[in-house]
């Protein structure tokens, strides 16, 4: 197998007390390619292995938070092609949807020939954390943290994403190509002011929308706690404060107030259940020929006091602000 030469380019990452951007080099991996199956998307995909190092001191290693991919026209192997970055932003796979299990033996077999096919066509492009997608998220390296504007971290419609994941896979992310990271969420909120927005849309169009004051979440050593405070201004059903101080739980790892595990009676999605709360944004959104007949509990849905009853959304969207 041909060895790959080195990749430069530049990523944004999060370090001290600002995200700013440093010289960063990626290098393949000097073994065949693989192929496996994502069960989350119930697809075929190859996978080629790289490490993520530093260009300068030793002392000065960046912690990459993920990465684009731009494919050269005409060159696109017929397939979607995406990153994916380890949580300590030092190693990553570039994958090949491709979706079937032949097509992904043909390009198995295409690159294991001669990878350097792959560098001369693929570019890594520098992001930041937006949902799951990545886009850039303008910093200062400055000794106070700025602002940011508007990031959102949760997009569930369609059900196009599978939030019913563990709790590892919540921690490092995941999605395809979407990445939802507690650390990252915890490094960007943790001891700033931060207010939260939370968006729903019911399954007539209506969208309620709450805006929350002080939001941030904690690290993993404290089980991703969500910090939470008054509501702002807004129409959303249901009551945000009821998830304040609450560590975050997911079918394997069960940190709420509740003596049952709120994420097995929530639809198995993850969460800051309380016991269990008002909400729970992250479950599967219900097919709506079955709307009349579902126990919403079970579904994407919030609590609301007015009606005695849970509603089911369509979508829902968190995102947060920071000054």
């Amino acid at each position: 197998m041909q060895s790959c030469s080195v990749m430069l380019l530049v990523i944004l990452l999060c370090q001290g007390l600002g995200i700013f951007a440093k010289d960063i080099k990626v290098d393949f991996v000097d073994k065949p390619a693989t192929i496996s199956y994502n069960f989350f998307s119930g697809s075929y995909e190859v996978m080629l292995a790289f490490k993520i190092a530093a260009v300068g001191p030793q002392n000065d290693q960046p912690t990459v938070t993920g990465l684009d991919v731009k494919v050269d026209k005409g060159k696109d192997f017929g397939v979607g092609v995406t990153a994916r970055v380890s949580r300590g932003g030092t190693a990553g796979e570039l994958i090949f949807e491709c979706g079937n299990q032949d097509r992904c033996n043909s390009i198995k077999k295409f690159i294991d020939l001669d990878n350097s096919v792959v560098h001369k066509t693929v570019q890594f492009v520098p992001v930041g954390l937006h949902f799951g997608r990545f886009e850039s998220l303008r910093a200062d390296n400055s000794a106070s943290r700025p602002a940011l504007g508007e990031v959102v971290f949760q997009q569930h419609s369609g059900n196009s994403i599978s939030f019913l994941q563990n709790w590892e896979v919540y921690a490092e992310g995941f999605g395809f190509p979407t990445r939802i990271t507690g650390w990252r969420l915890s490094s960007l909120t943790k001891d700033r002011s931060c207010k939260l927005i939370f968006q729903a849309t019911k399954f007539d169009g209506t969208v309620q929308k709450g805006t929350y004051k002080d939001f941030q979440v904690r690290g993993e050593d404290e089980n991703f706690k969500l910090r939470v405070g008054d509501a702002e201004s807004g129409d959303l059903t249901g009551d945000m404060k009821l998830h304040d101080n609450m560590e975050f739980s997911t079918f394997d790892r069960d940190n709420d107030k509740s003596n049952e595990s709120c994420s097995e009676t929530h639809g198995r999605a993850g969460w800051w259940f309380n016991a269990c709360g008002s909400h729970s944004p992250n479950g599967i959104i219900v097919a709506e020929k079955d709307l009349g007949k579902a126990d919403c509990r079970e579904y994407c849905s919030s609590r609301s006091k007015k009606e005695d009853k849970r509603i089911c959304w369509k979508a829902t969207k968190l995102s947060f602000t920071c000054v």
